[in-house]
């Protein structure tokens, strides 16, 4: 009665990785990239712009949510041992990215050269500091494996 059931799932694994993962998996770190290039258009312009990754933020935790929660969909993780951390560390990437943008479009919505000089100092703080407490907590406690061994089905 399990292989019925255990076939469904892996097919129902296989579809949504396909289909939605490999897309999440490929726009991550070009996302990320990207707000890079806004911060840029930021300081170009002088003015705030829409911050997209904050967008990106709850798409891509919806759909790494919906992999993660759904034991069907799990299966991917047990098949591609990299792919946990990955998404793992990539997803905190983007958040710390976001936070960025959005804190420099705070520091650009008044026309004011001093306070755009500060919330540009401000938002590399930010990204520094978040990425030395990133870099700590994974040098503490390490990325498992989903399920633990990669061997285990």
């Amino acid at each position: 009665m399990s292989k019925p059931k255990s076939f469904f799932g892996s097919v129902a694994a296989l579809i949504y990785f396909l289909t939605v993962m490999w897309w999440v998996l490929l726009l991550l770190p070009f996302v990320t990239l990207m707000l890079f290039t806004d911060i840029g258009v930021i300081r170009r312009s002088g003015f705030s712009t829409v911050n997209t990754g904050i967008s990106f933020v709850a798409i891509f935790g919806l759909l790494l949510g919906l992999s993660l929660l759904i034991p069907a969909f799990r299966k991917m993780y047990y098949k591609l041992p990299w792919l946990f951390p990955y998404v793992k560390i990539m997803y905190l990437n983007l958040i710390i990215m976001s936070i960025a943008v959005a804190l420099l479009n705070y520091g650009y919505e008044v026309q004011n050269p001093a306070r755009h000089t500060l919330f540009f100092i401000l938002m590399i703080i930010q990204i520094i500091i978040c990425r030395l407490l990133m870099s700590l907590y994974f040098s503490r406690i390490r990325v498992p494996y989903i399920g633990g061994n990669s061997d285990e089905q």
